[in-house]
């Protein structure tokens, strides 16, 4: 395991063995899913465990408001992200909302099987209530909640307004942002929320480049938490599990 990574958890999502790593796999080829999938089995469960209750359970001042990222279009975050929002919510009895940030794609509402929205939101609206319920305690904000009808993210006066709403309507907010080498709406969301994580994806991201995307995050004055490695294909031996 890589130093220069700073990896907080290994997220070994094989394909093809679970229903959650088929999932996955469709949102990448362009398909949606019938319905959302279920939480997800196997290896990747202890890590993900692990992750949750590092970054929000393990003190009273964990982040309660954090961004997921990768580098470019082609990242795992999306996925990351939304299996974190389950673990959590299945981990405890808090209200979780997913943030569909890429207002332009929407990989995350894609990847739980729900279709664009065109929701208008005042100032006097629940923002709970123009969310689709996912599970018992678990919602998802689509790109409505966080864009506007040309699929930009809201202005930063608006959006930071918007994003402390959410905060004051649920526990936790997870914001699944586009690419850092997109534009610089990662750095944005990142810098009104609490903290980021930075996700990289095994034998597609090169190691420069989690570098920089990393170094960027960080001198742009953003709380960077750690970074993931997903879809990693081999196991990982135990002895790096308890390295982690």
């Amino acid at each position: 395991m890589s130093r220069n990574y700073e990896l907080m958890a290994q997220l070994a999502l094989e394909e093809d063995t679970t229903a959650w790593e088929r999932t996955a796999a469709a949102d990448r080829r362009g398909t949606v899913p019938a319905a959302a999938p279920a939480m997800p089995r196997g290896a990747a469960d202890e890590q993900m465990l692990r992750l949750v209750h590092r970054v929000f359970l393990s003190s009273n001042n964990a982040p309660r408001q954090v961004v997921f990222c990768g580098v470019d279009d082609r990242n795992a975050s999306s996925s990351v992200c939304a299996a974190a929002g389950r673990t959590l919510a299945f981990e405890s009895s808090s209200t979780v909302c997913l943030v569909d940030a890429s207002v332009r794609s929407a990989p995350l509402s894609g990847l739980l099987g729900v279709g664009p929205t065109l929701h208008r939101v005042d100032a006097s609206a629940s923002l709970q209530a123009k969310c689709f319920q996912v599970e018992d305690n678990l919602w998802l904000a689509g790109p409505d909640i966080v864009g506007d009808h040309s699929r930009k993210l809201l202005p930063a006066a608006v959006l930071k307004r918007r994003l402390a709403r959410l905060l004051e309507e649920f526990d936790f907010v997870l914001i699944d942002a586009p690419g850092t080498s997109i534009s610089g709406e990662a750095q944005l969301l990142a810098l009104l929320a609490d903290a980021a994580i930075l996700v990289v994806e095994a034998q597609k991201t090169r190691r420069l480049t989690a570098r920089n995307a990393q170094e960027s995050l960080r001198d742009a004055g953003v709380r960077l938490l750690g970074t993931v490695l997903a879809n990693r294909s081999f196991p990982i031996p135990e002895a790096l599990y308890r390295r982690l």
